[in-house]
Formats: C-alpha cells, structure tokens, sequence
C-alpha cells in the first residue's frame, strides 16, 4: 500500500469530504433497515428518530467544524483532533475505539453487501462471499488509493441514479410479495428503534481520517460534513414518508429488503447500494490503516504498525474476523455505543473550549458553547437509554484503555487541554472550599515537609509519604542557591514512587527562607496544616526558630527522628505486624489526640499495615491503673481502631524517661508530645534540648506539638 508519506492525493470538499460521508450515511441501515424499523414503529416515530439522530449528528458536526478551524488538522482523523487536544493518554483510547468502531464499520458494509448478493445468487454460501468482497476491497486499497478514491465519483453519481429509481417506483410492483411471521412481532421502543437506526448516520468519520491527503482540511472538512449531514437527514426523512405512502407496515416489517422491490429499475438500485456499501467498507479500508499508523508513530501501539503495509493488514485481519464471527444484528449496537461516545467527546471538547475562552481558542467557525454542551449531554443519555449496561461497560472499556496508556508513559509533543481542564477545576473546587471551615469530620493533615537543600532521604519521603498516602496535600521543601535542584528532587521522588510536590526557595538565607515557606506556601485555602522537620536537617540554632514560627502560624508540628542505618522500618513491608507506641502524659490532651490521628492514619498505610498501636502511660499503683483500663476500655469501644491496646506501667517515682527508653526501644516507632512555645516564656530552647538529650538513645520518634485551631477530639467523638 501506498504510506501517507508518497500518497499525498489533494482532495477537495467534494472528493474528499461530501462523497466518502454521504455513500457511507446512505449505505447498509438505509437500504437494509430503514424499512423494517418503520413498519415497527411508524412514521411518526421513525420521523422523531431521525430527526433526533440526525439533530446529534448537526450539532456534533457544527461542534467538529468549530475545532478543526482553530487547529492544523493531521492525519489520523478523529484520533488526532482527540489526541491533540484530549491528551494521548485519552485521545489513545479512544483513538482505539474508534479504530473498533471503522472495524465494525467494514465488516457491517461486507455483511450487508453480502445478504444482498445472496438473494441475485443464493448458491453461494454468505461466508464466501464476505471473505471474496473484502478481500477484493483490500486488495484495491493495497494497491492504489487513487483508484480507489476516483472510483467514489462514479459510486455516488450511479448511488443518486438508484434513488431516483426508488422515488420512481409504486405499490403494483409489491403484489406478489407474502406477508411473514416477522409481521406479527410486538411494536418496536423508540430507544431499540434509534439504536437501529443510528449507525447510518455515522459517516462523518470517513472524511475524518482522510484529513491527511486533504489540501485545506480547515475549510474542507467543515463544508463537506455539514452539507453530508443535512444531503442525509433529507434522504432519510424523504423515504420514510414515501414508503409510509406506499407500502403497508406488514409488508414492511416482513422485508428488510423492500427498497430493491418498490423500485422502479430494481437493478440501478442494487448496484447504487452494492456501489455505496462497498464504496463506504473501502473508505473505512483506506481510512482506518491511517489512524492504526498515527497511533503507532505516537508510541502507543507497535513500531511495525506505523508503516503502511502492516497497518492495512492488521486491520483487514480484524474486520474479516469480525466479520465472519458477527452478523449484522451484533455489529449495529457496537457501532452505536461508540459513535455516540465520541461523538459526546467531541462535543465535550468544543463546549469546553468554548467555555473557559482561553486566547488560544480562536476558531473562524464559531458556535454557541451551549449547543455543543447540549449535544454532549445528549449524547450520553441516549447510550444510557439504549442500553444502559453498554454504556458502562464502554466507559470501564475506555477508563482500562487510559490506564493502560498511562502505563505505557508515552509523552505526546504537543499541547492539549489538560492543564486548562484541571486548572478550571481546582479553580471552581478551591473557591468552593474557600467558603467551607475546616472541620475534625474532614480533617487530614496537609503536609509540608522541610528537609536541608543537600538531599531527600528515603526515610523522610516515605514517612511523610505514609502519613499523607496521595490523599493529602503532600510537598517537599527547602531553601537552595541552585534552581536545577528542584529537578533532582522531583527524580527522586519518582525513584521512591511518591506522589507530591516540590517547592524549592532559592535564596542564600537558608533559616529566612524556610521561615517564609511556612509563612507563604500554599494555595488559597490548600494550606499545609502539619510541618514535619527532620531532625537531623537542622541544627539547634534553625531548628528553634522553625519551631516556634510554625507554632505562631497554628501549624501542627512533627520533629522527625529516624534510624538512617534502618530505612527498613519506612520503606519495606515486615513479615510482622509493626508496633507504634502513643504515651499519654496527661499534660495535653490536644497533643494526645493528634498523635493517635496521626498513629490510626499510619496504620492504614502500605508499609504499616495491620500495625499495633500501643498507648503507654505511667501511673503511681495497681489501683490507679485498673481505674483507666476500665475508663479505656470505654473508649476504646468509640474509637472503633483496630489493634488498639491500653498499657499503663505501675511507678510510684513515675520516672517517665527512663520508662520511655525502657518500654519504647523495641518499638517500630513512637509518638511523643510537646509543650506548646510561648514567647512570654524563657528557656523553651532548653526545654527542646533537654527532651533531645533524654531521647537520644532512641530512633524512630516522632515529637508532636498540636498547634492547629481544631478540636481534635471530635475526629474521634463527633457528639463533642
């Protein structure tokens, strides 16, 4: 086969747009089925199907106009435009559906082609003739496109010669035929009858993927799609009222084929229809190879399918398999659903763009955004209401085909509109938090973690990581003199597999900088509300004044210290459970409160499942202690936390330091509060450094000081 390279034939609207759409809308259902869905359901009924399907397919039209002239159309068709401005990750799967869709679309053409054949010579067998035709028609477009694209003139000139036979035709001709079981079948439901109906208006996709061997794509393919659509509706609507005038709904309902018999030269008719039916299987032959190559070249299918020989031969494979295990009944509801879905994305596209009127959107045809948006929402209902199970095993379908791409991380060269799409949202939804108070009920902590500008230790990324578990607002920050480090940051990130941002403040001030990140950072009402501090990071002198700045700003506070020689404990699941120590002093409770939130959210990460939380306090005798077994027991029924335990430990000196490092040392990790900094108060630096002294024996501690204005207990009690 010619590559999209050599063959670069210049068609025109008519050639290249007009004629491939209007011989594939007037093809199989027109001729095979228009009759018999409206000896079902009547004119009135057919006339509001067309009318509705072709009313999507105008708005859908109007909708693809307005996008091709604000863009360079290339090849590919839809799965370009999809691609381009969708993204590759959704363009692709829906780039594959569609290549599904002209599949279907091939194999509905030879399977209609086939059942017509049949009935001038019934000794060949329907298989036969399917595999002869499309071999044929494969063998064609192989061998020349040209000859296949100048042969379409003449299609459509005998095409329209066969219609006027049609009109010229009478009721006398009909006599002889015999009215069948098939009469006497219940009424058809307007839903089963527009999902009949619907795949003869999909035939704008053929002047679609020829948008590579068009000379003006941008004004060619608005023209010639909408003229095809409305030349269409008008045929549609035209033979219904004449068959509705001239034949009865039984005789209608008992032959599928009763075009052929009404007319007047019923020879000119079969080869108008046999000449557009294999026209429109040609066209999806010589179209759907393109989309396969484009998809390929993108990076998303296989290398060997980007050049032409084996793109063509990978899809004649598909539609004869297709074709053979199908039949015309299994293959109208495949082309349905997928027609309606991208045409929903197309109008998607065009409403949005239109929408959030970005400079960049700038199209010469201009529609009202509502009409596109009317279209779209159409568009999904009427697959929910032909077949609601379809409709959501399409959008799994899709969703699986994204995922997979994503998979795949093949990055496009292109711009497309994900960012403005994902701006607009979290635009809406931030202004629309903004107005909502923090509350214990939807309380997670947003964190910002502050580490020195030398590196990002695997310890840190996964604790922070485990406390947040990409369902938070998680950010990695540090003051720098070299912007290139934010880079290396993101790169290590991607090693640990950790979902967050990075926020690199270049100055040479490292203690004013960070101060300001605490100040500064965060988004309208995204604020971080929890700072972890590595306390290995900072020395005395910055740490201090990071502590007590955090505290000014109501922030929660986290002084991380952890075993580098174990990274083990943060980044390897354990064969046994983990067990995380809580000791409850009694001093305050606030502090209490955050480090059981803290140790429950903990819990249910990855790496801590299943973890024992273990609340540790010191009481002065056995009576004292039997006392708040029994009050915990209590609250232990509210809390609801699984693998929760209450340990008080008898001292009468209450020697609470040395107990710490006698009961926490075999602990994965620990849970310790902090006094709150006041600026009346003198020595708060002594006070950390005495608590750093006492604990430096022991790793994997976490020093917590609640600072956020929020009662934590109701995280806990929501009656408080």
């Amino acid at each position: 086969m010619e590559t999209i390279a050599k063959t670069s034939p210049k068609l025109g609207t008519l050639s290249g747009v007009f004629i491939p759409n209007f011989l594939q809308m007037a093809g199989v259902i027109v001729f095979l089925r228009l009759g018999w869905i409206l000896g079902h359901v009547g004119l009135v009924s057919m006339s509001l199907i067309i009318a509705f399907a072709s009313s999507l397919l105008l708005i859908t039209s109007l909708s693809f106009s307005s996008i091709v002239s604000n863009m360079k159309v290339g090849g590919g068709g839809a799965y370009y435009i999809f691609s381009r401005i969708l993204g590759i990750e959704f363009g692709s799967a829906i780039g594959i559906l569609l290549c599904l869709m002209q599949i279907s679309a091939i194999s509905l053409c030879i399977s209609g082609f086939s059942l017509s054949f049949q009935e001038f010579f019934p000794r060949y067998s329907i298989e036969l003739i399917e595999v002869v035709a499309l071999s044929t028609l494969a063998l064609i477009s192989f061998v020349s496109m040209r000859l296949a694209l100048k042969t379409q003139l003449v299609i459509f000139l005998i095409l329209c010669t066969g219609l006027i036979s049609i009109f010229l035709g009478s009721a006398e001709s009909l006599s002889h035929l015999p009215i069948n079981e098939n009469a006497t079948l219940p009424a058809m439901s307007f839903w089963l009858g527009f999902a009949m109906f619907f795949p003869a208006t999909t035939g704008i996709e053929a002047g679609m993927s020829l948008s590579g061997e068009l000379k003006n794509p941008n004004r060619s393919l608005p023209i010639g799609t909408i003229l095809s659509v409305i030349s269409a509706f008008a045929l549609y609507l035209c033979i219904s009222i004449f068959l509705s005038s001239k034949v009865s709904a039984e005789l209608l309902r008992s032959h599928p084929t009763i075009l052929f018999h009404v007319a007047k030269i019923d020879t000119l008719v079969f080869a108008g229809v046999w000449g557009s039916i294999l026209s429109s299987a040609l066209s999806n032959l010589l179209g759907t190879p393109r989309i396969v190559q484009t998809i390929a070249k993108d990076g998303i299918l296989s290398s060997s399918l980007a050049k032409g020989p084996f793109a063509s031969l990978f899809v004649f494979g598909a539609a004869l398999m297709l074709t053979l295990a199908t039949d015309l009944n299994h293959l109208i509801p495949i082309l349905t659903m997928v027609c309606l879905a991208s045409y929903a994305l197309i109008n998607f596209v065009a409403f949005f763009e239109g929408f959030i009127r970005k400079p960049s959107w700038r199209p010469s045809f201009r529609i009202p955004w509502i009409l596109s948006l009317l279209g779209c929402i159409a568009c999904f209902f009427s697959m929910f209401m032909i077949n609601a199970g379809a409709a959501f095993l399409f959008i799994a379908l899709t969703i699986g085909l994204c995922l997979w791409t994503s998979s795949r991380k093949v990055q496009g060269n292109w711009d497309d509109i994900r960012h403005s799409l994902f701006s607009f949202l979290i635009h809406r939804l931030a202004a629309k938090l903004s107005e909502l108070k923090p509350n214990p009920k939807s309380w997670r902590p947003n964190i910002l973690t502050l580490f020195s500008s030398s590196t990002l230790e695997k310890n840190l990324a996964y604790f922070s990581h485990a406390l947040d578990q990409g369902k938070g607002f998680l950010t990695f920050a540090t003051s720098a003199t070299e912007e290139e480090k934010e880079s290396l940051f993101k790169q290590r990130l991607e090693e640990y597999h950790i979902p967050a941002y990075v926020h690199v403040n270049i100055s040479k001030d490292s203690l004013e900088s960070k101060e300001q990140i605490i100040k500064n950072y965060g988004f309208g009402p995204l604020q971080p509300n929890t700072i972890i501090l590595p306390l290995k990071s900072f020395p005395p002198d910055v740490l201090y004044p990071l502590l007590r700045h955090a505290s000014d700003f109501g922030k929660n506070i986290l002084l991380l210290k952890d075993d580098i020689a174990n990274p083990r404990l943060y980044a390897e699941n354990s064969p046994t459970p983990k067990q995380i120590n809580l000791w409850w002093r009694g001093q305050n409770q606030r502090n209490f409160e955050l480090c059981l939130a803290l140790s429950y959210i903990l819990q249910g990460s990855t790496l801590w499942a299943n973890s024992r939380i273990c609340i540790k306090s010191i009481v002065k005798d056995d009576r004292t202690k039997t006392k708040l077994l029994h009050i915990f027991q209590r609250y232990q029924e509210r809390l609801r936390i699984k693998n929760l335990v209450f340990s008080p430990i008898v001292d009468p000196k209450e020697a609470f330091f040395r107990n710490l490092k006698e009961y926490s040392h075999l602990a994965d990790f620990t849970f310790l509060g902090l006094k709150m900094p006041s600026r009346e108060e003198q020595g708060y630096e002594d006070y950390i450094s005495s608590m750093l002294q006492e604990t430096k024996e022991l790793n994997n501690l976490a020093f917590v000081l609640a600072g956020e204005d929020l009662n934590f207990e109701k995280i806990f009690n929501p009656s408080v």
